[in-house]
């Protein structure tokens, strides 16, 4: 008797399982913006997002809906990747 309630116990923790999971909605902002670099005795203006290069990771899971907000402060078109 005792074994078939631990069964059902497991079983009904299996059926709630997929209802734990939930999926996320991340939200990302991009500032692209110009930033001068010196290197090696030389300085030169490079494209940098929220002033980090290379940018920032994006991180999501299976199933999670990604938002990125770009904003372009430079003065010409790019496009990200």
């Amino acid at each position: 008797m005792e074994l078939t309630w631990i069964k059902l116990l497991v079983f009904m923790a299996c059926l709630s399982f997929p209802l734990m999971v939930e999926c996320r909605d991340r939200h990302y902002k991009f500032d692209v913006v110009l930033k001068n670099i010196s290197r090696l005795c030389g300085t030169k203006p490079i494209v940098t997002i929220n002033k980090r290069f290379p940018g920032p990771t994006l991180y999501a899971r299976e199933g999670d809906r990604v938002l990125v907000k770009v904003v372009n402060h430079v003065k010409y078109n790019l496009s990200i990747h």
